[in-house]
């Protein structure tokens, strides 16, 4: 077998940080040299020889050069970046969310040919919400949203597990329902496990205030239908995120991704496309610092209607396996994604990256900028 060429990859940025992801290294010691900033150096496991770092005290606002140097690689490979600019205004808050989790599922693809073999004791969605969780609490959130399909079936013990997770966990974690919490016949209701276990979830709606910041989350779920609506509680949410106290950012999460063409541009069907421009532009009026975001794809995309931004952010548990941020300023709101990059995270997300006949691995991380960018006012 021809041995494959190494890759290194920049999968998130920061003002003052990038995240590397790198592929088919050789074992030994791998020496990440950017042209501005502190070198990072650390040993590639024989066993494992894709993985991630994080590069910190870069310059913001800087064109990067990363060198990737060592016995790991074959030649140095050099990745260019460009950092944020500082974000304007002062810091008031830091929001994590995670999304599609599916606790219980033990596969993975359109036909469920994608599993762990041997079988693990803990399975892959409750060890990378874990691990998400981990990182997001590190990374500074006070707050994580988990934006829907947080349980594969809605059963009981899988809401009990999602239960667990919420109550270890250092910082409060609200939810909203997806479609997989509520599609199925014999599943326990999002409702009715939010008073059996203890949980938070929007049901239609929950606001939460906070310095600098409101949060509006939004029930999108339509019974046992796969796609989903807003018009029921969009009267609601706008009045939420025009309530929002002046000088504050809403964001508005929620399961359903919101279509932005006439042609549903990808599957899973989300809110339709005229629903969606109405609720875009009913929030648009408000004149509120707003951004909206959402799961279900698995991709990451981003869209804008007048100063309002829309985003999906991938799944907590299959490739590229991510937790997002939201940094919010008196004048901004910064929105990173990061991939889980514990080893048995990664060995799994990594896995799923043949699904779709190949071509998750190009499909569902999206573009830099659709990942990570500010939105200024």
């Amino acid at each position: 077998m021809i041995p494959r060429s190494p890759r290194i990859e920049v999968f998130a940025t920061e003002d003052r940080s990038a995240q590397i992801l790198w592929r088919d290294l050789r074992c030994g010691e791998l020496v990440l040299t950017p042209s501005h900033g502190p070198p990072l150096s650390m040993a590639i496991d024989p066993h494992l020889t894709t993985g991630g770092a994080t590069l910190d005290g870069l310059p913001p606002g800087r064109s990067i050069d990363i060198v990737a140097s060592g016995p790991a690689v074959p030649t140095p490979i050099v990745t260019r970046t460009r950092t944020m600019p500082p974000l304007p205004g002062e810091e008031l808050a830091r929001i994590g969310t995670i999304s599609d989790l599916h606790l219980g599922a033990v596969n993975f693809g359109h036909r469920g040919t994608l599993r762990e073999h041997p079988t693990p004791d803990t399975a892959h969605p409750r060890r990378c919400t874990d691990a998400a969780l981990r990182a997001t609490t590190r990374w500074g959130a006070e707050v994580v949203v988990a934006k829907g399909d947080l349980t594969n079936r809605g059963q009981i013990h899988e809401w009990r597990e999602y239960a667990d997770l919420v109550h270890a966990a250092s910082v409060p974690i609200i939810g909203v329902p997806g479609n997989h919490d509520r599609a199925f016949r014999n599943g326990l209701a999002p409702e009715d496990a939010a008073r059996a276990f203890g949980l938070t979830l929007a049901s239609p709606l929950h606001v939460v205030d906070g310095a600098g910041y409101r949060l509006v989350l939004v029930d999108s779920t339509t019974g046992g239908h796969n796609h989903g609506r807003l018009d029921a509680v969009a009267d609601d949410a706008v009045t939420a995120v025009a309530e929002t106290e002046p000088g504050s950012v809403a964001l508005v999460f929620l399961h359903h991704q919101l279509h932005r063409w006439p042609v549903r541009e990808v599957w899973p069907v989300g809110v339709g496309r005229l629903e969606s421009r109405r609720f875009m532009e009913a929030v648009a009026r408000t004149g509120t610092r707003c951004m909206v975001s959402s799961g279900h794809t698995h991709r990451h995309r981003r869209w804008e209607h007048r100063e309002v931004t829309a985003t999906q952010v991938g799944s907590t548990k299959d490739y590229p396996g991510v937790w997002a941020g939201y940094v919010i300023t008196d004048r901004a709101v910064r929105q990173v994604v990061h991939r889980v990059t514990e080893p048995d995270c990664l060995r799994w997300t990594e896995f799923t990256r043949r699904a779709a006949g190949g071509t998750w691995r190009w499909v569902a991380p999206g573009l830099l900028p659709s990942r990570c960018f500010d939105q200024i006012w």
